[in-house]
């Protein structure tokens, strides 16, 4: 089946508008957690003139000490920059504009996967209603959702270089590969599909030669027709090895419809987690995958995405962030498997102009069940603490906010401008490129302290090759709120300046931290000696350096219990 040149724009533009028109926004701000860590570092960027984390060139891949891949708070800084529009606003162009290129590159991968259009607009089908990729390309900072819209341009990058070698098509290799590790750190996952491309090519040099070597035994019909059912035996045969070799579906115990160590729950579980970023693409992979083997005059595309599907599998421990870095290859496999289908259809007629519909509705509404449900539990910043920020960015405030609850400090944090304590959002780390975006901490200082990790101690979550283990701002966050109004310590007074409390209203007197609450004596003690500045109902900010109020004004907190 080929399409012809309008068709393939006319779906092309189809598939962007029904694209933008699930992403459109139903929130009165952006959404994600992730949103607002990077909203926060790029207003750093936009208010200060430079990026205070960046102390070594490592520093812009997030390698170094205290930094972050800084492709997104740039980006985001930039645009705010050049349009004049507020970094809220500039979120949401970025975020709309991710959605087209996420398609295009997508389509452009596919093409060289095969040539011709038809698996190409399915895969930029498939790839453009990701419910993941929908999600956080939905008014939302995260870099998560420009590390997608780039990793199948870096796919393709890697498949021109092999069958048109140039300086362009190695330099487009090389910059996608610079410009995904700026983006994020799961750009070190890019190693497995490098790795799963030297073995693709390794492959198909010696299948060549042995065919060379003895052309009577393997070029026989018998051989030829028995060889794709090897193939994916193989292929499948290996994929449930490493599954159980790297003890991946132990991740998979708990999940949102079942839970237990029983195979067939963790493989329910795996699936529902793979179904929640790819979408109908997961079903349609099986089906994908019979195709693929099946698949006559095979080139390097064939065993590249067999030895990427068996060289992923044991990166899904990483559960949290599978869907982000392995979504192109499954909407390769899912497009290969609705081709498939459609061959079998097309042998009749209306049968054949009907499945199609029928599997295109399907994927559609697929996408958009999922949708609804992972909209439902992404987090957004509510009115009143939108309010709170601007109340204290309109006021010129200057100082420190030291907040109650990570999550609502970091959101009245990235509005406002102002530092804040704890670092790192909901997290609450004990370092964060905050600490130098803040000015908490000198560049000098954390050169002059920085030790090398030793080899053995490096972990698919370590960050960079050095730490810095004298900086504990979790710890000095906690002594803060540990210490009595007034008597918080001379050296963290200097260092993070605290200037006002804020405190959400259901906390009084405590503070959350890893989903514990903890009762806090400064929490205890400003509510009788500090100052209110402001008190929306629902959040409170007080002043850390006013007189103490008369005894027995102040609001008395809950206690702790």
């Amino acid at each position: 089946m080929k399409l012809g040149r309008r068709p393939t724009l006319f779906i092309l533009a189809a598939t962007i508008l029904l694209n933008v028109l699930l992403r459109y926004p139903s929130s009165d701000h952006e959404t994600g957690v992730d949103s607002i860590f990077i909203h926060a570092l790029s207003g750093s960027i936009y208010d200060h003139g430079h990026a205070g984390w960046i102390l070594n060139p490592l520093s812009y891949l997030g390698w170094y000490p205290l930094s972050y891949p800084s492709a997104g708070p740039f980006l985001f800084a930039a645009t705010s920059s050049m349009t004049g529009m507020n970094l809220e606003g500039s979120i949401l162009l970025i975020s709309f504009m991710l959605g087209p290129l996420g398609i295009l590159s997508a389509f452009m991968m596919a093409r060289e996967v095969r040539h011709g259009e038809t698996l190409a607009v399915v895969v930029a089908l498939l790839y453009g209603l990701a419910p993941r990729f929908l999600v956080f390309t939905i008014w939302s900072a995260s870099t998560r959702a420009l590390f997608m819209s780039l990793l199948p341009i870096f796919t393709w990058s890697i498949l021109v270089s092999y069958r048109r070698p140039s300086k362009l098509s190695y330099g487009m290799l090389v910059v996608s590969t610079l410009l995904l590790t700026a983006t994020h750190r799961l750009a070190i996952l890019l190693a497995v599909v490098f790795v799963a491309f030297i073995v693709a090519i390794v492959l198909v040099q010696g299948a060549r030669l042995l065919r060379t070597l003895f052309p009577q035994s393997l070029l026989r019909e018998s051989v030829r027709r028995g060889f794709p059912y090897v193939a994916l035996g193989a292929v499948v045969a290996m994929i449930a090895g490493m599954m159980i070799a790297t003890d991946v579906l132990q991740q998979y115990s708990q999940g949102e419809i079942a839970s237990g160590s029983a195979p067939s729950i963790e493989i329910l579980n795996l699936m529902v987690s793979l179904a929640r970023s790819s979408g109908f693409a997961l079903v349609l992979m099986p089906v994908g995958l019979v195709v693929l083997t099946r698949q006559r005059n095979k080139r390097i595309t064939e065993p590249f995405l067999a030895a990427v599907s068996i060289g992923l599998v044991p990166t899904l421990l990483l559960r949290v962030y599978t869907g982000f870095y392995i979504l192109p290859f499954l909407a390769i496999l899912g497009g290969l498997g609705f081709i498939g289908i459609m061959n079998l259809l097309r042998r009749h007629k209306r049968l054949g102009k009907l499945g199609g519909v029928v599997l295109v509705a399907v994927i559609v509404a697929f996408s958009g069940l999922v949708l609804d449900i992972e909209l439902s539990q992404s987090t957004q910043i509510s009115t009143r603490t939108y309010d709170t920020g601007l109340y204290v960015r309109g006021n010129g405030f200057g100082g420190t906010l030291v907040a109650t609850d990570g999550l609502m400090g970091i959101q009245v944090g990235a509005i406002s401008g102002n530092g804040l304590l704890p670092v790192g959002g909901a997290g609450t780390t004990f370092q964060s490129p905050e600490l130098l975006a803040y000015g908490f901490y000198k560049g000098s200082e954390v050169d002059s302290a920085i030790s090398r990790i030793p080899l053995l101690g490096l972990t698919i979550d370590s960050d960079s090759l050095w730490s810095v283990p004298n900086i504990q701002a979790e710890q000095d966050w906690v002594t803060i709120l540990n210490s009595p109004f007034g008597q918080i310590p001379m050296d963290l007074r200097t260092r993070y300046q605290p200037a006002y409390y804020l405190e959400g209203k259901d906390q009084a007197g405590t503070y959350l931290a890893f989903g514990n609450t903890y009762c806090s004596a400064l929490g205890q003690s400003v509510h009788e000696q500090g100052y209110t500045v402001y008190d929306n109902g629902q959040e409170a900010l007080w002043w850390l350096g006013a007189p103490a109020s008369p005894p027995g004004t102040g609001t008395v907190p809950k206690p702790c219990g």
